[in-house]
């Protein structure tokens, strides 16, 4: 994931600047030490002009990117863009930004798990209308054979219960 990143960021700052600014930055560390501190200012400031130039030019065009777009549902439904967009940040954080990404993806998972959780008891809701015979819906399972259990955990993927 750390390549990704990278490849974004380059692919920014080569849009962000030209050849002129590219070899400006080339002669920047040949400088004297005092020397180099306003030259790297010039620099910024040059990239920032040409910035400002191409804005202009592209005021409704996208500049980068593959068209996907942060939305008020970001964090919602399909989450596989968001744990990509997580996943690239890792690489630039910080101890702590990265405890917090960490922590965003965790809750995400479990969040996803939870749903196909109700969506399992939503599913045996409409199997069993009548209910599953109690309070508890481990009841439903109460008189089953062994065979039986066996048959519901190798539906579901798992291996007989112990």
């Amino acid at each position: 994931m750390e390549e990704q990143g990278s490849k974004t960021i380059t692919a920014f700052d080569s849009l962000f600047t030209t050849n002129r600014i590219q070899m400006l930055k080339i002669l920047l560390p040949r400088l004297a030490p005092e020397q180099q501190g306003i030259f790297a200012v010039y620099i910024k400031l040059l990239e920032l002009q040409y910035t400002f130039s191409i804005l202009r030019r592209h005021r409704m065009v996208r500049l980068m990117g593959s068209g996907k777009q942060l939305s008020a549902d970001f964090f919602q439904g399909d989450n596989e863009d968001t744990i990509e967009l997580l996943d690239e940040m890792l690489p630039f954080s910080g101890p702590a930004e990265r405890a917090k990404i960490e922590n965003i993806k965790s809750m995400m998972a479990n969040l996803k798990k939870m749903q196909e959780m109700m969506e399992m008891i939503q599913m045996f809701q409409e199997l069993f209308p009548e209910g599953m015979g109690g309070d508890n819906p481990m009841d439903m399972f109460a008189g089953m054979s062994d065979s039986g259990l066996s048959s519901i955990f190798q539906m579901f993927g798992g291996d007989k219960a112990e």
